[in-house]
């Protein structure tokens, strides 16, 4: 009797994602844009850039899933969620609450033993799409990469109300900074992985794989005064 009654309690205060359909797990850093001990788009040495991709590209590898990211937000696209599910539950569940609480807690361990700076916590959601709808969210993200990383642009340039200008105009007003905003070009529309490897986003839209250097090989450093960039 009640192991029925709290079977129905956790059955309304949770949601089962389907067994077939690729499951999305998006993860945000808690007020890791507001903490000026971070730079989120500046590519330098135990930044934290640098560690998103490290960690990127384990989960990517370890569960042969695709991943986009850009500053603190990424989305894991998990394509066979089985294997992912097996890893972490014993009793294959798919209830989302069970499923992001523990995903989150190996993305959390696994950025914070890498990082040597500021401890980011994470907070998760997860969900499922159908198939054909990979592309078509991978594209939406691309888009709420973009309205990020060039408001974080901005305001560390010093624009205070950078987030109320719209998209078409913001983007216009980082031009206005030349040689640093083409810096950032790379990862203005988000960094794409898939199975540990760092993959040309426009190539996959086409229906291609196409491997490409990660950042870590390209680092950004000389270009910049990091510290210039922790001031508000």
């Amino acid at each position: 009797m009640w192991n029925n009654y709290f079977a129905q309690i956790r059955k309304k205060y949770s949601m089962r994602l389907s067994t077939k359909k690729p499951l999305i797990i998006n993860l945000d850093g808690k007020n890791a844009t507001k903490n000026q001990m971070l730079n989120l788009i500046v590519n330098y040495e135990d930044g934290f850039l640098q560690n998103m991709e490290k960690t990127v590209e384990y989960f990517t590898r370890r569960y042969n899933c695709i991943a986009i990211f850009g500053a603190d937000e990424v989305s894991f696209i998990f394509l066979n969620p089985a294997e992912l599910v097996a890893d972490l539950n014993s009793d294959n569940n798919y209830y989302s609450n069970e499923i992001i609480s523990v995903f989150s807690q190996y993305f959390f361990d696994y950025f914070n033993s890498i990082s040597k700076k500021e401890k980011i916590f994470w907070h998760g959601k997860c969900f499922s799409i159908p198939q054909e709808k990979v592309i078509s969210y991978i594209k939406y993200k691309q888009e709420l990469i973009r309205n990020l990383v060039t408001t974080y642009f901005l305001k560390k340039k010093g624009i205070t109300n950078a987030g109320r200008i719209k998209s078409i105009e913001r983007i216009e007003k980082c031009k206005e900074f030349k040689e640093e905003y083409e810096k950032i070009r790379e990862i203005e529309n988000g960094i794409l992985y898939f199975d540990g490897n760092r993959i040309d986003i426009q190539e996959y839209l086409n229906g291609n794989i196409k491997p490409i250097e990660s950042l870590e090989k390209n680092k950004y450093e000389d270009y910049f005064d990091i510290t210039k960039w922790n001031e508000e």
